[in-house]
């Protein structure tokens, strides 16, 4: 089976492409990379790509927790895009909607995010 590319960067915005099952043990194997990118990189906002994930469970909340904290440090945003109804659901329970900003896509969060440093210059 062909591995996905689960990371991308585009300037300080680190894109995650989040698996079909966000667990456990997916959870921690991103943690680890992403906490890579957080020391060798300056990562400024991060956005979770939910359009291929249909499960989530308490360790993906946990995963898009820990990365906001990361993000705040440095006044940046967590976005989330791509959601599922299921998934929806999850993250309107767990309150990540008030941490987290919600967008259609990829192209939507890095146009708000560009928009966002713009005002700041």
């Amino acid at each position: 089976m062909e591995q996905k590319k689960l990371f991308e960067l585009a300037g300080e915005t680190l894109i995650i492409y989040l698996p079909e099952e966000l667990d456990h043990h997916t959870a921690g194997e991103i943690r680890e990379n992403t906490d890579e990118y957080f020391v060798c990189k300056k990562i400024r906002d991060v956005i979770f790509d939910y359009q291929n994930t249909g499960f989530m469970d308490s360790s993906g909340i946990g995963l898009v927790m820990g990365r906001y904290r990361e993000v705040r440090y440095l006044k940046g945003d967590v976005y989330i895009v791509g959601v599922n109804d299921k998934i929806s659901r999850i993250l309107e329970i767990s309150g990540l909607y008030r941490v987290a900003k919600m967008k259609k896509d990829i192209k939507e969060a890095l146009s708000d995010i560009k928009n966002k440093y713009k005002k700041e210059n």
